[in-house]
C-alpha cells in the first residue's frame, strides 16, 4: 500500500514540478518578447522519461498486463503471439523490440512513452495545464487506465495531438493519422465521424449552464437501469470493427439484459461531482480563456463523455472502452479549472475540486488493499524486479 501511494504521489508531484517549472519559464520568455519554448524543453523531456520508466518498471500493474507481457516473452521466445488478431501496426513495433532482446520493461516504457509525449505534445502551445494535467494522470483514473488498454491508450493521446486539424478543418491529414493509427488500435477508427465537430462553430456556442447540467441528470437517470439496451440485439459488427471482440458479444449476460450495477461509492462520486464542476464553471472558463481555441473543443468532447459514460455505466466494460476517447477530455478540463481557480483567487473552489479530481489514487489503493477484488488489486503498483514487495 505505502509502495503504491510513493509512487503514485511522488511521480505525480514531480510531473507537477516539471510542468510548472517549463511554463513559467516560457512565461518569462514571452514577456521579454521571446517565442514559446520548444517541445522538446529540459522539462517536458525528463517528464516524458519519468514517466515511460514508472509505466515501464511495474509489475501486474493494469489489468491488462499479464496478457501483454506473456504475449511478449511468447514473442521473444517463438518470433510469434500466440494471439492471432493483434493490429498488424502494433504487431510490427513488438516484433522489432523482440528482434533486438529487448527487456520488457523497454518494451512497456516505449508505449507509455508514445502515450504521454503524443498528450504533451497536443499541449505544447499550453503549457500553464501541464502541471495539473501531470498531476492528473498519475493521481486521477488515468494512470491504471493507460497501463490496461495500452494500444488504445496510444490513439487515446494522440487524438489530443491532432484536435487542431479539427479547428482547422483538414481532414485529409486527420483521416490519414486516424487510420494510420486504426493499425495500433482498430476503435481509432471511431474518431473519423468526430471530425464532423470542425463545421458546427463550436467556439460561438452560448452554452446555458442549467440546461447541461439537466441534460446530464437525464443521462445518469436512464443510466440508472439501461433498459434501452434490449432494443439493441446485434453488438458483434461493433465489437469487430472497433477492437473489442475480445472483450464481449452478445451472449454476455451483461449485455443480455443482466446488468451489472455500478455503486455510487467515493469514487464514481467524486467522479460525478467533478463533472458538475466542469459544467458549471465553464461559461466562466470560456470568457477568462477567451482567445483560447482549445477549451471550447475540449469542453464539449468531455461533456460527451460525461453524457455517454453515465448513459451505459450500469452496463458492461467493453461498451465503456470506447468511451475513453472522451473521457480524456476530464483531465484537460480540469487543468483549466485549476488554473482558472487559482488566478482568480478562488482558493476553497481549488481545494475543493482537487480533492475530489486529484485524490483519486488514494481511494482506489484503499479499495486494492481493504477491499481485494479482480478489479481493484491491478491499482497497486509493483516493480519488475520486486513483484511481490
Amino acid at each position: 500500500m505505502l509502495l503504491s501511494l510513493l509512487v503514485y504521489s511522488l511521480t505525480g508531484a514531480s510531473l507537477f514540478y516539471l510542468g510548472w517549472h517549463v511554463n513559467k519559464r516560457e512565461q518569462q520568455l514571452l514577456l521579454n518578447g521571446g517565442k514559446h519554448l520548444p517541445f522538446y524543453s529540459w522539462e517536458i523531456v525528463l517528464s516524458l522519461l519519468l514517466f515511460a520508466c514508472v509505466a515501464g518498471a511495474r509489475y501486474h500493474t493494469g489489468y491488462d498486463h499479464a496478457m501483454y507481457l506473456e504475449q511478449y516473452q511468447h514473442l521473444l521466445k517463438t518470433g510469434e503471439f500466440s494471439r492471432t488478431n493483434f493490429e498488424y501496426g502494433f504487431e510490427w513495433i513488438s516484433q522489432f523490440f523482440a528482434l533486438i532482446k529487448a527487456h520488457y520493461f523497454f518494451y512497456f516504457a516505449f508505449w507509455a512513452l508514445l502515450q504521454i509525449g503524443f498528450l504533451y505534445y497536443g499541449l505544447r502551445y499550453h503549457k500553464h495545464l501541464l502541471c495539473w494535467v501531470g498531476l492528473g494522470i498519475m493521481c486521477g483514473t488515468y494512470f491504471l487506465g493507460w497501463m490496461n488498454s495500452m494500444r488504445q491508450g496510444v490513439v487515446v493521446c494522440l487524438f489530443v495531438a491532432i484536435l487542431p486539424l479539427i479547428n482547422n478543418k483538414k481532414f485529409l491529414p486527420y483521416a490519414a493519422i486516424v487510420i494510420a493509427s486504426a493499425f495500433i488500435h482498430k476503435s481509432a477508427l471511431l474518431l473519423l465521424p468526430v471530425f464532423l465537430l470542425a463545421f458546427l462553430n463550436i467556439e460561438n456556442w452560448k452554452l446555458n449552464r442549467w440546461w447541461m447540467l439537466a441534460i446530464f441528470a437525464i443521462f445518469v437517470l436512464l443510466g440508472a437501469k439501461p433498459f434501452w439496451l434490449d432494443w439493441f440485439t446485434n453488438y458483434q459488427w461493433f465489437l469487430n470493427i472497433t477492437g473489442y471482440e475480445n472483450y464481449g458479444n452478445i451472449n454476455d449476460p451483461n449485455v443480455g439484459g443482466t446488468f451489472r450495477t455500478m455503486s455510487w461509492g467515493p469514487g464514481r462520486l467524486s467522479i460525478f461531482f467533478s463533472n458538475v464542476f466542469m459544467i458549471w464553471f465553464y461559461p466562466e472558463l470560456k470568457t477568462h480563456f477567451k482567445d483560447d481555441k482549445l477549451l471550447p473543443l475540449c469542453f464539449v468532447l468531455a461533456y460527451v463523455g460525461m453524457c455517454l459514460s453515465n448513459l451505459v455505466m450500469n452496463t458492461s466494460h467493453f461498451i465503456l472502452r470506447p468511451l475513453d476517447y472522451f473521457v480524456l477530455f476530464y483531465l484537460i478540463m480540469a487543468a483549466y479549472l485549476m488554473v482558472y481557480f487559482i488566478k482568480t483567487k478562488k482558493i476553497a473552489l481549488a481545494i475543493v475540486f482537487f480533492m475530489l479530481f486529484y485524490t483519486h489514487f488514494i481511494i482506489s489503493v484503499y479499495k486494492a488493499v481493504f477491499i481485494p477484488k479482480d478489479v481493484t488489486l491491478p491499482f497497486l503498483y509493483h516493480f519488475f524486479f520486486a513483484p511481490n514487495f
